[in-house]
């Protein structure tokens, strides 16, 4: 896990290191155990830096007005083979590749020997070492082996190509600036700014998107010219023509539900398929701990963790003055059935709004919330961990979302739109008082279910106009067949709402705190398993998750199991009427003196009341203050 830079200069050399040491020095959170450098230039040279283990390369100060065709910079978090061999950036013995690589491969061993019985030798035990020489063998097909989580770089100084690749779901971040005299990339936005090679200004039409959807739909960002990498794809750049090749490796599958499968071998599937996610992501040189809520899934992962790991620590936020949030007893439950060694910190507001401007710089784009996974990366590291495992997914796969119970009525009421006169105010029953019967696709329903402000409202806050409504199905369905609404449900929310969203929340709230975050549920394997698995045992007799349900209910406490879902959040609505009223009102009218958006409207969002709607402008001031007037 680490933080990973690059600037590509084209034409000539252009760039100096001053630049390149900027932008790795933005992400010691992200690796403050080792520091390192190369510059390309004719010749690759290796350089250390202030933070670097091995002292013996020279200091990057003496380069720092050197100019280069390719610098890679580098921030290393150890978990994997804590020895100087796993020392980035890393080359081949002939010195012609370069990599630069942030995560975790966790089928690391098994693809070493394959590679071993093909003749390569290898130096380290780092996975990072395993996919130097993995694309050396194979390419850009090396990914396609990859069992992990992971963004990379690696150059090709015989061809003068660049190759950048990020994981399948999207856990790793990785963004870009194509200017016409550099190509920056980076594991942070904050990076790409620090270079000092571009000036940050907003993008209208992602803000928007992040108002919409509470993060821009990727390969947009809030930022203008800086884009994502999206999940599953890879650039190949060649610095002699300026070519880019985007490329897309990988798609979650579809229509693939196999109906001959039975009860018991749905439940093989998912209790096999999981354990094994699960100590894969056990794999580590230092200690692993989880993230465990009182629900299923991570009171699952969590002691099936335990299974292999007995004393791992399993985390616990707890809410002693909203019991409305709070799951420690049934966290507690699990635990005690299981002997699981777990710790619980009550959350309160005091502590949250310390944290404010560190999770605002964290998050890197405005966000509708305050997020309970920065107050649990705090608790980890708290409890001096390095490595935590996440239940994100099951939601997303099994259907345990409200949204997933509203389908069938979605379904009937799209096959006979009179049925709306037969249930009197379905309008104000039905997600969030919006009118079911308007929405004429899923990828539509998607996307009026899953906002924070409606196409209409951001039209009288930007004073502009722009249509997301059927971004979603265009962005990410195009050409895409599924079996069923369930299955397209499900598509939707690991593309948007994991993807984007839960992804940028959760690395960069763990990463604020030098964690790493591991998520077995998004093993691509076993979201590839549960697309297998018919709709009927997902959603049973009205039972959702009913076929996780029956594999954890060996596993942990009734009382998990039979919990009505709480989510993990924190109680914002509360504490912007209490604690933090005095902080919204003053930031709010500091943003409105900025004269970017319909003053007016935003006094209509304040008295409305809706504290996602509130807490996005709060948030909205707070980026521009620590991103976009910083010029």
């Amino acid at each position: 896990m680490c933080g990973i830079a690059g600037i590509l200069n084209f034409n000539e050399p252009r760039s100096s290191a001053e630049s390149l040491v900027s932008m790795v020095r933005s992400m010691t959170n992200r690796g403050p155990d080792d520091e390192g450098y190369s510059i390309h230039s004719g010749t690759s040279v290796l350089y250390a830096g202030d933070n670097s283990i091995d002292k013996t390369q020279p200091h990057i100060q003496t380069a720092r007005t050197k100019k280069f065709n390719v610098g890679f910079g580098f921030r290393q978090l150890k978990i994997i083979d804590l020895s100087n061999k796993s020392h980035q950036p890393m080359c081949d013995s002939t010195k012609r590749y370069w990599i630069i690589f942030n995560g975790e491969i966790y089928n690391f061993n098994e693809i070493r020997i394959e590679l071993e019985n093909k003749g390569h030798r290898f130096y380290s035990n780092s996975d990072t070492e395993v996919v130097l020489k993995s694309y050396i063998e194979w390419r850009e097909k090396a990914l396609e082996r990859f069992n992990g989580m992971f963004a990379f770089s690696i150059l090709d100084t015989l061809t003068n190509d660049v190759f950048i690749a990020r994981d399948r779901i999207g856990i790793k971040p990785l963004y870009f600036y194509n200017g016409q005299q550099h190509f920056i990339f980076g594991s942070t936005i904050q990076s790409i700014i620090q270079s000092k090679l571009y000036t940050p200004e907003v993008n209208w039409q992602g803000l928007w998107q992040n108002f919409r959807f509470s993060i821009s739909q990727r390969p947009n960002t809030s930022f203008q010219d800086i884009y994502a990498l999206e999940p599953a794809h890879y650039l190949k750049i060649n610095l002699d023509n300026h070519s880019i090749q985007h490329i897309k490796y990988w798609e979650i599958p579809t229509n693939i539900q196999d109906q001959s499968l039975s009860e018991k071998q749905v439940f093989e599937l998912i209790e096999n398929g999981l354990k094994k996610a699960v100590n894969y992501r056990l794999i580590s040189d230092v200690e692993v701990g989880t993230f465990m809520s009182g629900g299923i899934d991570s009171s699952l992962v969590s002691v099936l963790a335990s299974k292999t790991n007995p004393q791992i620590k399993a985390l616990t936020l707890g809410f002693k003055e909203y019991k409305e949030l709070d799951e420690t007893s049934q966290a507690s439950d699990t635990a005690h059935l299981q002997h699981l060694n777990h710790k619980i910190r009550h959350v309160n507001a005091t502590d949250v709004i310390k944290d404010i401007e560190k999770a605002t710089i964290a998050y890197e784009e405005p966000y509708f919330h305050l997020s309970a996974n920065f107050e649990l990366a705090k608790m980890a590291s708290d409890n001096n961990l390095k490595v935590v495992l996440s239940g994100l997914g099951g939601d997303e796969l099994f259907g345990g979302y409200d949204v997933y119970k509203k389908l069938s009525l979605w379904n009937a009421v799209k096959k006979n739109k009179k049925i709306v006169s037969l249930l009197p105010n379905l309008h104000e029953k039905i997600e969030k008082g919006k009118q079911l019967a308007q929405y004429n696709s899923l990828g539509e329903f998607y996307s009026h279910y899953y906002t924070n402000y409606t196409d209409e409202q951001l039209c009288q806050l930007f004073n502009e106009h722009h249509e997301t409504t059927h971004l979603i199905e265009s962005q990410y369905a195009k050409d895409i067949t599924f079996t069923d609404n369930f299955e397209a449900m499900s598509f939707f929310n690991l593309k948007s709402y994991i993807g984007n969203h839960q992804m940028r929340a959760t690395d960069s709230s763990t990463m604020a705190f030098s964690l790493e975050g591991r998520f077995p549920l998004l093993d691509h394997n076993f979201i590839e398993t549960a697309f297998k698995i018919p709709t009927k045992f997902k959603i049973y007799h009205g039972v959702q998750k009913y076929a996780l349900k029956t594999v954890a209910q060996k596993y942990i406490a009734p009382s998990a199991i039979n919990m009505s879902k709480k989510g993990l959040t924190l109680p914002l609505s509360n504490w912007i009427s209490t604690n933090l009223k005095e902080f919204v009102h003053d930031t709010i009218h500091t943003l409105k003196g900025r004269h970017l958006f319909n003053n007016a409207y935003i006094e209509t969002v304040v008295k409305s009341n809706d504290s996602h709607q509130i807490w996005q402008l709060v948030s909205t001031e707070l980026w521009m203050q620590n991103f976009i007037d910083l010029k």
